[in-house]
């Protein structure tokens, strides 16, 4: 598994993906978390990057529905096959995310 859950981190340097707006506290138990070394593994910023234009790599992302839908659809095509495993396993919180938040937020390193 390469997303994490709070209890599971050794280091800081990781990305938090958050339910919602970003919110004036980080670490949060709601939030997974990932390496930058499996960030970068995954190709995660030229994905996010072509997708949305806007993402941030030091500081906060809002990922839409709709954004993440081509997010996903992006990794589908990527020839990672690292890209793919991560983009499931976020897709898995996503979707409880997407139930009561408009976006979620992708605090950057």
């Amino acid at each position: 598994m390469y997303c994490l859950k709070k209890e599971k981190l050794e280091g800081h340097d990781v990305f938090e993906f958050m339910r919602g707006h970003l919110k004036e506290e980080h670490w949060l138990e709601s939030s997974i978390y990932m390496t930058e070394e499996i960030f970068q593994a995954a190709n995660l910023e030229e994905i996010l990057t072509t997708t949305i234009g806007n993402f941030n790599y030091y500081g906060p992302t809002e990922i839409t529905e709709q954004d993440w839908n081509r997010i996903r659809k992006a990794a589908d095509v990527s020839n990672s096959e690292i890209a793919k495993i991560v983009i499931s396993e976020i897709d898995d919180w996503s979707k409880d995310c997407f139930q009561t938040e408009t976006c979620f937020t992708i605090c950057g390193i």
